[in-house]
């Protein structure tokens, strides 16, 4: 008794968990934190400015998103290793919302921001005390790989303006993109596609190359990937002194970051004064889920490679704390980022400590550091968007679904073409509707076969796939789905036609793939019943689920078969009704 009151976890630790990391910790351990916690914040500072960039926003907002709600989550999340800031497909998100919100009023947009983060913090802390995380799952890996593919190419696309200095409207459909990028191609500024081209090819080479490399250099590879992960940094640095050293807005007309405010805002809850609530709340929703669905993906790739566990339902209540903390320091929707845990991790981040240490210095750096940003190129950081969500574009993983389901390769197609030509939100939700109908009318038309027993064996298989055994007065028939509304017409019918014209007198249904029955199927197999019995046929069901007889007990049809007719195997049920053979 005392030994197992023991093992449990303080109450404390159930709602703080890093609080509980933390007692077990060691020095060994914190070293690590403080190093990896060192390591991501150099890839963060980029990143967070890039991403603000994106969703429209000033670039100190993606800094101030990457102290407060980290640290929020730090202490109440479940995952050691997922850093929390801003994340690209959230922040194109947050852009498409607030284009039509906003209609080109600055100070709207920003309040629009925040009241997205407030509205997705809220939505998700709801599910996670309400355990609603099971409709994410409505939302299958084909179509979240559609997704993030079509929004990857969506936001390469957008990035191509920046890239090249050419000016493009905000909030215009992928195809009106391209065709205006065409149209204005004659006035690409040189000197920023110099700045961003230079930028893209020095990012990519410091990926495999360089850690290939340093590696052939006797460097370990864990710390060569690292080191090259955090090269957007050193390419921001380079690239300001050049600029500068150029004085390259003024003389080549290069776009560039400008005046950064120094230091954080106080947090504030004006923004609940603000309009608009309820026109943003369905762009909410959709960032609510993205945001959640990335976040616990790549928790719980990294919980498994450490065999840690994850509680879902926690997760969407720290990052729903998180992202109602991103509303009070005044900043946009935050999220789990995969390049940056996956920093975080490898850098050996042991708990939520090296979150704090990344806060930390990021902080120190929006107080020290923000005048540095003055003559950095939007160019640079558009490069770096670029480089960080080509990895998304999963072509890959678009040919090997069409391969094997072609069902689900067109739903995945459907969602990709339909974020580019309708928009991030309109072309996921096309996605998950077409998956649904596409489950629907799968399940609808239900895999029934005729088997037969193998000589010899107490095994029962199809007798159009398997030399079998069969008798002219027994009719067993395996149903491989659930028995619900939308296929007990199906299931009806073909019975029907399976027992028409013949000479049996018994027929057994065989449900081991069948893990539910709702009211329409029982009431379907209580007709089925009927109609044998007045023709002189006798019903039998074998293999029946447990869950699924717990529910036929007490039912009609359960008094008319009586437990005499529902039998525990297929061969019992052979074995009673053919005696002789057996």
């Amino acid at each position: 008794m005392n030994q197992k009151l023991s093992s449990k976890k303080p109450v404390y630790a159930r709602f703080f968990p890093l609080l509980g990391d933390l007692r077990q910790s060691d020095k060994a351990a914190f070293s690590q934190d403080l190093l990896a916690g060192t390591i991501t914040a150099i890839l963060l500072i980029p990143q967070a400015l890039a991403y603000s960039l994106l969703a429209g926003l000033p670039p100190e907002v993606g800094l101030y998103a990457s102290v407060l709600p980290p640290i929020i989550y730090a202490f109440t999340g479940t995952s050691r290793a997922l850093a929390v800031g801003p994340v690209a497909v959230a922040a194109v998100m947050v852009a498409a919302a607030l284009v039509p919100y906003a209609g080109g009023d600055p100070d709207k947009y920003l309040t629009g921001a925040l009241i997205l983060s407030a509205l997705t913090g809220f939505i998700m802390l709801g599910m996670g005390f309400l355990r609603l995380g099971w409709l994410t799952h409505f939302i299958s890996h084909p179509v979240l790989t559609g997704f993030t593919t079509g929004a990857a190419i969506f936001i390469v696309g957008t990035q191509l303006a920046a890239l090249t200095g050419i000016s493009v409207p905000r909030g215009v459909s992928f195809a009106v993109l391209l065709q205006t990028l065409i149209d204005n191609i004659h006035t690409y500024n040189l000197a920023a596609a110099l700045f961003g081209s230079a930028a893209v090819v020095l990012l990519i080479l410091a990926r495999q190359p360089l850690v290939v490399l340093l590696t052939k250099l006797g460097m370990k590879q864990q710390s060569a990937v690292i080191l090259g992960r955090t090269a957007p940094l050193f390419v921001v640095i380079s690239t300001i002194l050049l600029s500068w050293l150029m004085d390259a807005q003024v003389r080549f007309d290069i776009a560039v970051v400008g005046l950064v405010p120094q230091g954080l805002p106080m947090p504030s809850i004006d923004f609940l004064k603000a309009e608009g609530w309820t026109e943003l709340l369905p762009a909410a929703g959709m960032i609510a889920v993205i945001a959640y669905v990335e976040s616990i993906s790549v928790a719980k790739v990294l919980a498994f490679r450490r065999r840690q566990k994850i509680d879902p339902d926690q997760e969407f209540r720290a990052i729903g704390l998180a992202n109602v903390a991103a509303a009070c320091a005044g900043t946009m929707p935050v999220a789990g980022g995969f390049s940056r845990s996956m920093v975080n991790f490898d850098a050996g981040a042991r708990t939520q400590l090296a979150a704090i240490v990344t806060a930390s210095l990021v902080g120190l750096a929006a107080f020290l550091f923000t005048d540095l940003l003055e003559s950095l190129p939007k160019a640079v950081l558009s490069a770096i968007i670029v480089v960080a969500v080509w990895q998304l574009i999963d072509i890959k993983g678009l040919k090997h679904t069409w391969s094997y389901d072609k069902g689900d390769g067109i739903a995945q197609g459907v969602t990709l073409v339909g974020v580019l030509a309708f928009g991030i939100e309109h072309g996921l939700m096309l996605g998950v509707g077409l998956a649904l109908v596409l489950f629907l009318y799968r399940t609808s038309r239900p895999h029934i076969a005729v088997v037969g027993r193998i000589a010899g064996t107490e095994h029962y298989r199809n007798i159009h796939r398997h030399k079998v055994e069969t008798w002219p007065h027994l009719l067993l028939v395996r149903i491989d789905e659930n028995i619900y509304f939308a296929n007990t017409p199906r299931v009806e019918t073909e019975l029907h036609n399976l027992v028409l014209d013949s000479e049996i007198s018994d027929v057994v249904l065989i449900l081991s793939g069948v893990a539910y029955v709702d009211s329409s199927g029982l009431e379907m197999l209580e007709t089925i019943e009927d109609e044998l019995s007045s023709s002189g046929v006798r019903l039998h069901l074998a293999e029946v689920k447990g869950p699924v007889l717990d529910r036929l007990c007490g039912t009609q049809l359960y008094d008319r078969l009586g437990e005499e007719r529902v039998y525990l195997s297929t061969d019992k049920a052979v074995e009673q009704l053919t005696p002789l053979s057996s």
